[in-house]
């Protein structure tokens, strides 16, 4: 196996989840109806092919679920779960030992990135990881939502690799690791077991750990 990447989801990977859903349970509750139909059409998304155009079908899905106008839809798509949503990891910390783990694979040589499925760039300042990665994409820029394979090949073009020598780093068993593994790439499941029957090359809740186990494969 010939490592030259590797990419990082972003939500639940580079932050614990528990985290952010304890900042934003106030959040929820305000917006409990409309959120939960935003997740129900997120699931659709991922489902569906072909997409002409992703933010059209996304508010044009959830303004039919909730019987709004389609502007009112994009609206609360921009302003609460895009910026609204955001703005709640001011009060959320990376898990320990991101920093040094990234800065460790590009000292090795390695070019870094992420691919989120929600708007990264401010994302990641928010984080205190600006300038840390080499890439950093939102999967609607490519079209569609993981699992589908277009996030993860847009991924590996921006990291100037095939996607064989890629190892993808996520916390999502669904998302993250069936998508990275059905283009070719390696997949590491950041969970606390591996998942009965699964096909993740490696799973652990360490970054320390993640760290060594890729350093080690490219020596």
């Amino acid at each position: 196996m010939t490592i030259k990447a590797v990419g990082f989801d972003v939500d639940g990977t580079l932050y614990p989840n528990s985290a952010m859903y304890i900042q934003s349970a106030w959040f929820a509750l305000r917006h409990l109806r409309r959120v939960h139909a935003y997740s129900r059409v997120r699931r659709e998304m991922r489902r569906q092919r072909p997409i002409d155009d992703l933010r059209v079908l996304e508010r044009e899905l959830l303004a039919g679920r909730l019987g709004i106008p389609e502007r009112d839809a994009a609206r609360f798509i921009d302003e609460v779960i895009h910026d609204g949503w955001e703005s709640i990891l001011d009060r959320v910390q990376p898990f320990p030992g991101v920093h040094e783990c990234v800065e460790a694979l590009r000292a090795a040589g390695l070019r870094v990135g992420v691919s989120s499925d929600f708007p990264v760039a401010r994302k990641l300042g928010r984080l205190g990881f600006d300038g840390l990665f080499d890439c950093a994409l939102w999967s609607e820029e490519s079209g569609y939502l993981k699992p589908n394979p277009e996030p993860f090949i847009a991924l590996s073009e921006c990291l100037q690799a095939e996607p064989s020598q890629v190892v993808y780093v996520g916390n999502s068993y669904d998302y993250d690791i069936v998508g990275a593994k059905n283009v070719g790439m390696t997949a590491v499941h950041l969970a606390r077991r591996p998942v009965a029957g699964g096909t993740a090359d490696y799973t652990t809740r360490s970054f320390d750990d993640l760290c060594a186990w890729i350093l080690d494969r490219i020596g």
